[in-house]
């Protein structure tokens, strides 16, 4: 009898684990991020080297709202910073930083995909946790 529930608290603890990592799979595709760049708002449209940049103020704030959608999939951030806009040109990459835990931790973004018409192009761009 002892074996049996064993088996089941193991089966079960199992089963739970499994569980949260496909939950935690699809979350994290939550780090995927689109922007379409506009030229009509002035204050969001920035260039870099030439290209139209994902600016750097819309990353910081998308990069706090989604970093942490689980507790077991990131850590709860503030402070983010971006030194510089993101170049809309695919594989083009930036550092951000933010407060995580009372230190300073980094963050990748990477543009993986542009679409559109190049004055204003679709942005896909990712940041890693």
């Amino acid at each position: 009898m002892q074996r049996g529930f064993l088996a089941g608290a193991v089966g079960g603890v199992l089963a739970m684990a499994a569980g949260g990592g496909v939950l935690t799979h699809l979350l994290a595709g939550e780090d995927v991020q689109h922007t379409t760049i506009d030229t009509v708002p002035r204050q969001f449209y920035v260039k870099v080297d030439g290209h139209p940049a994902v600016e750097r103020t819309i990353l910081q704030a998308r990069i706090e709202s989604w970093y942490h959608p689980l507790p077991w999939v990131g850590e709860d951030i503030g402070e983010v910073s971006c030194p510089a806009h993101l170049k809309a040109v695919a594989g083009a990459t930036e550092t951000c930083t933010a407060r995580a835990g009372g230190e300073r931790v980094s963050i990748p973004v990477r543009v993986t995909r542009v679409e559109g018409a190049p004055a204003t192009p679709r942005v896909t761009w990712k940041f890693e946790r």
